[in-house]
């Protein structure tokens, strides 16, 4: 499975943090983009950094879909469609008050923070999913996060 976790938008109060997080996402995705079983090939996570999408909708439930092409992708080259096979997609947004005010550099924890404590959707769901692995997906991330020193507090407790 490759995994994809994403900062993609931000605005000019969130723009720093999406500096910050960019190149630790991109390790943790390289850690445990893995065989984990199942039916899902790719999970791609966003991680929201716009206030105002929050005061106009909820974040992205979790889905899970079969055969994603990526039909911009073909309009932007002219070359044939990938197809992305089996695409699991939900997104994760931060209490913006305190991703605000808390020190820059417990930034990366506290958003991995919220990435780990998502992806019990993905226990939630292992059936729907074919087997996938969600428990050892779950020990790697924290695995990888202490790996790196990113320290994930979840409910008064750290992991």
């Amino acid at each position: 499975m490759e995994l994809s976790i994403n900062a993609n938008m931000s605005d000019s109060d969130t723009k720093r943090i999406a500096e910050i997080v960019h190149d630790v996402f991109k390790t943790i995705e390289k850690d445990l983009s893995k065989d984990y079983g199942g039916a899902m090939r790719h999970l791609w996570i966003d991680f929201e950094l716009i206030q105002s999408h929050a005061e106009r909708r909820p974040p992205i439930p979790f889905r899970f879909q079969k055969r994603v092409a990526g039909s911009a992708f073909k309009k932007l080259t002219g070359l044939p469609t990938p197809l992305y096979e089996n695409v699991g997609h939900y997104s994760v947004r931060p209490d913006f008050q305190e991703l605000l005010r808390i020190p820059l550099e417990a930034v990366a924890s506290y958003a991995l923070g919220l990435i780990y404590a998502s992806t019990s959707v993905l226990v939630e769901k292992q059936k729907k999913l074919g087997g996938f692995d969600a428990h050892k997906f779950r020990q790697d991330f924290l695995a990888s996060c202490r790996e790196r020193g990113y320290q994930i507090t979840l409910r008064n407790r750290v992991e």
